[in-house]
C-alpha cells in the first residue's frame, strides 16, 4: 500500500503481523470531541434544520400525559435519528456532497450527536472522558487494493478491536468513528521523534506570515522521545472521509507523560459533551487547549517543547511540482474537506478546531508488529497435545531400534547413560530397505500435565477478486476496447518492422 508513491508492506504469518514503512514519517495531531456525526440515508426523512437543538439534546423518548406533547416530538426525532440517519459506512447511500449541512426539502443531511446520546442505545454511557489526541497519518491509497485481503483478515480476528486505556481516552473505541482498529508494538530500535528545535526560540517557532516564511528559515532539530517515560499505544486504523464510500488505513499513535497528563489531555469546556461528563461526575484534567506541549527527551534532563512546521511535512518539499497540491500545514483542527482549498482543518468533521495538528512536529519509524491470536507466553501454548481437546495424556509411537550407544573409541567400555532402548532384542535396528512392515512399533504416552493450546485463528471469509485500481485494469485488460487496443498495438508493431525491413533491403 501506498500514498505519494511512498510503500508499506503488510504481512500476517502464524498470527504475527508485521508493518513496515518508512522511517521517520511526520504525524499530524486531532483529538475527538465526544460527538458522532451520522449523514442521513439515501431519500429518506430528516431532521428539519429548525429542530436541530431538540435532536442534539434529545435526552428521553418515554410518553407521560403530564408532557406528552414534548414526548410525541421527542419520540419521532427519535424514530428519525434512529432509522434514518447511519454514521460512516460504506454499506450505506448518501445522496449529497459532504459540507452541505442542509438539503434542499430543509432537512439535516448530518448532524453531530454526543457519545451519550439515545440514538446510540447507552454503549458508551461509562466512557471514560475521551481528553486525548491521536497522531496520525494516512498509509494507503483508497480501498487499499493491494492488501486488502490481508486487512479484512486481520480485523477479523479476535484481537482486533481491542482498544486500551490510552486508546479509549482518545476516542478510538467509538465504533461510529473509528471503523476497524489493531493494536501494534514498535519493533525495539523503532522509535517516536520530536522537533524540539536547535534552542532558539525566535527560529524555532513555525514560520507564520508571508514575510517570515520568504525571509527566515525554521530551525529544526528532531530528537528521540524517551519512551521509557512516556506511554504508548499504537494502531491501525480504517476510516473514511465525510460521506464517502472509500475508506484508507492511517496509523495513529496516542501518548501520555503520566507526571505531567495535563501536556496532552483537553476537554473543551462547552457543549452537550461537557455537559454530559459533568453530570456524570467525571474529573476533567485540563481545560485549556496546549498546543506546544513539552515531553522527556532521550539524553535530556528536562522536558522539551515540540515544534510543528510550516509545511505539509518534512518530506513533501515539492508538492506543487509533482502535482500534488497545498504543500501548507492546516493549523488547526476539523475536517480536512477539499484541502488545500478553502477554510480546510486537518482531520475529522468530529475533531476540535481548537486543537492544532503540529504538522510533523513529531515523527514515527513505522516499524512495527502484532499478535492477532495471542502471545505466545503461556505455558500451554504449541504443546503436544494441543490438538487434542481436554486431553493431557497423548499416546506416541515409534519404529523400533536401539538409540545412543556409544561408538567413539574414546568412549570404549563405556555406556551412555541416556541410551534408549525400544527393541525387545536389544539390537541396532539397520534400514530395513522400502519394507519396514516387520520393524516392530512402539506405543508409548506422554503426560503434559496441562491441557495444551493452538493459536486462535478466527475464519473470515475473504473475497479475492480484485479490488479499486486492480479491478479497473483487470477489466480494461479483458474489455473489448482493451482487446482491440492491444490487437492495435500489435498492427503498429507489425507494420513498424514490415517498414523496417523494407529499409534494410534498400540499404543492402
Amino acid at each position: 500500500m501506498a500514498t505519494h508513491s511512498t510503500h508499506r508492506f503488510l504481512d500476517v504469518h502464524k498470527q504475527v503481523a508485521t508493518l513496515i514503512g518508512e522511517g521517520k514519517h511526520g504525524v499530524w495531531r486531532f483529538q475527538e470531541n465526544g460527538f458522532i456525526r451520522v449523514y442521513r440515508d439515501k431519500a429518506k426523512e430528516g431532521i428539519p434544520s429548525a429542530k436541530k437543538d431538540g435532536a442534539i439534546t434529545l435526552e428521553r423518548v418515554e410518553m407521560s400525559e403530564e408532557t406528552r406533547e414534548q414526548d410525541e416530538e421527542n419520540n419521532r426525532l427519535f424514530l428519525i435519528l434512529l432509522n434514518d440517519y447511519k454514521n460512516l459506512d460504506p454499506k450505506h447511500e448518501f445522496n449529497y456532497a459532504f459540507g452541505e449541512e442542509v438539503s434542499e426539502e430543509g432537512w439535516l443531511n448530518w448532524i453531530d450527536l454526543p457519545i451519550y446520546h439515545p440514538k446510540f442505545g447507552g454503549r458508551y454511557e461509562d466512557h471514560v472522558p475521551i481528553d486525548l489526541p491521536v497522531f496520525w497519518y494516512q498509509v494507503s491509497s483508497a480501498n487499499f487494493p493491494h492488501i486488502g485481503q490481508a486487512w479484512h483478515y486481520m480485523k477479523g480476528q479476535a484481537d482486533a478491536n481491542k482498544v486500551g486505556p490510552l486508546g479509549k481516552r482518545a476516542g478510538i473505541d467509538v465504533r461510529e468513528n473509528f471503523s476497524d482498529v489493531v493494536r501494534f508494538s514498535l519493533f525495539p530500535d523503532a522509535g517516536i521523534w520530536a522537533n524540539i528545535g536547535q534552542g532558539n526560540p525566535d527560529t524555532d517557532k513555525m514560520q507564520q506570515t508571508l514575510e517570515e516564511l520568504t525571509n527566515r528559515a525554521q530551525t529544526v532539530n528532531y530528537k528521540r522521545i524517551d519512551l521509557s517515560k512516556v506511554e504508548m499505544e499504537l494502531y491501525l486504523l480504517e476510516r473514511g472521509y465525510h460521506n464517502g464510500e472509500d475508506t484508507y488505513l492511517s496509523t495513529i499513535l496516542v501518548l501520555l507523560d503520566k507526571e505531567n497528563e495535563s501536556v496532552h489531555s483537553y476537554v473543551r469546556p462547552h457543549g452537550k459533551y461537557y455537559e454530559g461528563l459533568v453530570e456524570r461526575g467525571h474529573e476533567i484534567i485540563n481545560t485549556v487547549p496546549n498546543n506546544a506541549p513539552a515531553l522527556p527527551i532521550e539524553n535530556e534532563t528536562e522536558l522539551k517543547t515540540v515544534y510543528g512546521l510550516a509545511t505539509y511535512g518534512h518530506h513533501h518539499m515539492a508538492r506543487i511540482k509533482f502535482r500534488l497540491g497545498g504543500g501548507g500545514c492546516p493549523t488547526k483542527g476539523g475536517d480536512v474537506s477539499g484541502y488545500p482549498w478553502g477554510d480546510t482543518g486537518s482531520g475529522f468533521p468530529t475533531n476540535y478546531e481548537e486543537i492544532t495538528p503540529l504538522c510533523d512536529g513529531f515523527l514515527l519509524d513505522l516499524k512495527a508488529w502484532t499478535n492477532l491470536g495471542g502471545d505466545w507466553d503461556k505455558d500451554e501454548l504449541f504443546l503436544g497435545n494441543a490438538g487434542y481437546e481436554g486431553e493431557t495424556e497423548v499416546m506416541y509411537q515409534a519404529q523400533a531400534n536401539l538409540y545412543g550407544v556409544y561408538t567413539d573409541p574414546y568412549n570404549s567400555g563405556m555406556t551412555n547413560p541416556y541410551q534408549l532402548d525400544f527393541t525387545a532384542d536389544h539390537k541396532i535396528q539397520e534400514n530395513p530397505g522400502s519394507d519396514s512392515s516387520k520393524v516392530p512399533v512402539v506405543n508409548f504416552t506422554i503426560d503434559f500435565g496441562v491441557e495444551g493450546e493452538i493459536i486462535k485463528y478466527v475464519d473470515v471469509p475473504i473475497d479475492f477478486s480484485p479490488r479499486s485500481c486492480l479491478a479497473e485494469r483487470e477489466e480494461e485488460e479483458t474489455s473489448p476496447q482493451g482487446d482491440a487496443e492491444k490487437g492495435g498495438a500489435s498492427r503498429t508493431a507489425g507494420l513498424s518492422l514490415t517498414v523496417l525491413g523494407l529499409l534494410l533491403v534498400l540499404l543492402y
